[in-house]
């Protein structure tokens, strides 16, 4: 019992911090800049010789974000308290073996019940708080230097040569090394460069009507894209608006096959449009024109039919047999 006893003093004496693990490093390379961002969890670490801390225990913000020049030779540094001995009021010092020996005498007679100390006398109690306020402990830093750190690193480019893509890391628009796509601000634009490269004017709050038979096109001051005419109709329709809205986050690859996917189906639709317009009378322009409005207009009917839960499959065959072959009749007028 009074080893026990003993022990379970030295324990509460003794108590120290766990030792942290060892970090892996973020690290975004922005490579057109030549800046290397390091992410720093809280700690204290050597980077380009000189040492950074951050954050602490209370510390809310949880990463730091640096530039560092070489980052394959950042280290954490670790400070640990050791141990020296003890110190009285009076200025006298003894080692731990004499704390040791000290406390055990003193504790001789004690017992442990539910963590709380119970002794035989006051006395005894009294002779053990007033040995645990004059001897107070001593403690000396040591530092130690880790190896370098492993790093996770990414590599962005911060001009990506879309000005409809832009990189989110640098510009706070994102907390993470992604990029944004800004479909609606590049499909407007597609639009209206492709109207300028047929020769196409732009003209203000022309109605449709207005556009027929004229190289004119317009659009309304207050809804966006869906009102855009020309050839003598709203070139859009409502099932392709969602097609021109929205933002969207990713990889510089991803958002590249997106806006690539974007450009050639405004381009095409608005091609495809000035052709059945403007090119000439004959026989098998004004059949292709015909089948090409008659295709139009059955897929607007089938996409306002309410079916039953059980035609729902047979509607979806129905508009993709019929996409289809507007895509047949769409590539025969780019031609």
């Amino acid at each position: 019992m009074k080893l026990l006893l003993f022990n379970y003093v030295m324990g509460l004496i003794n108590m120290s911090a766990p030792t942290a693990a060892t970090p892996v490093l973020k690290v975004v390379s922005i490579d057109d800049l030549g800046i290397k961002i390091v992410e720093l969890p809280a700690g204290t670490f050597l980077v380009d010789g000189e040492i950074v801390t951050h954050g602490g225990w209370n510390s809310y913000n949880t990463k730091h974000q640096i530039s560092v020049k070489d980052i394959e030779n950042v280290r954490a540094i670790n400070s640990s308290s050791i141990l020296t001995g003890y110190l009285s009021d009076s200025g006298e010092t003894i080692s731990f073996a004499e704390y040791q020996e000290k406390l055990e005498a003193i504790c001789k007679n004690a017992t442990v019940y539910d963590d709380e100390f119970e002794w035989p006398t006051l006395e005894d109690e009294f002779a053990y708080r007033k040995f645990m306020q004059t001897w107070k402990a001593q403690y000396k830093t040591e530092t130690s230097y880790s190896e370098p750190l492993l790093i996770d690193r990414t590599h962005i480019l911060q001009d990506t040569g879309n000005p409809y893509i832009k990189a989110g890391f640098l510009t706070g628009e994102a907390n993470t090394p992604l990029y944004s796509y800004s479909r609606t601000n590049a499909v407007a634009d597609l639009m209206a460069k492709k109207f300028e490269s047929l020769g196409m004017e732009h003209k203000e709050k022309l109605t449709y009507g207005q556009t027929e038979g004229k190289k004119v096109w317009s659009n309304s001051d207050h809804s966006g894209l869906e009102y855009v005419t020309a050839f003598g109709r709203y070139i859009m329709g409502k099932p392709n608006l969602p097609k021109t809205r929205g933002e969207f986050k990713g990889s510089l690859e991803y958002l590249t096959k997106i806006y690539e996917e974007d450009k050639k189906w405004i381009e095409d639709l608005i091609q495809v449009g000035y052709n059945l317009h403007f090119r000439n009378e004959g026989a098998s322009s004004v059949l292709i024109k015909e089948i090409w409005d008659g295709l139009k207009t059955c897929i607007a009917y089938v996409n306002t039919m309410d079916v039953k839960v059980k035609s729902e499959t047979s509607k979806r065959s129905a508009l993709n047999q019929l996409n289809k072959m507007l895509d047949n009749v769409n590539q025969e007028i780019l031609k």
